[in-house]
């Protein structure tokens, strides 16, 4: 899993960065269900996709208020 830089994900637009949230939040869902059922997960994925995840609602809070 690669993080996008600043500049990467500065340049999306609103719908696109909740699109992007719900997309790694059904991820998260995915890793946790397989972590549960015991199957090979690396809890580094988990912990970088829970960080991008308030990555991308700190941007979507961000962008919410200069846009209004």
């Amino acid at each position: 899993m690669k993080l996008n830089t600043y500049r990467e994900t500065n340049d999306l637009t609103l719908v696109n960065i909740q699109n992007e949230i719900i997309k790694l939040k059904k991820e998260l869902v995915i890793l946790n269900i397989k972590k549960k059922t015991k199957q090979q997960v690396k809890p580094n994925n988990i912990k970088k996709t829970k960080h991008f995840i308030s990555q991308m609602l700190t941007l979507e809070q961000i962008k919410i208020k200069y846009n209004q």
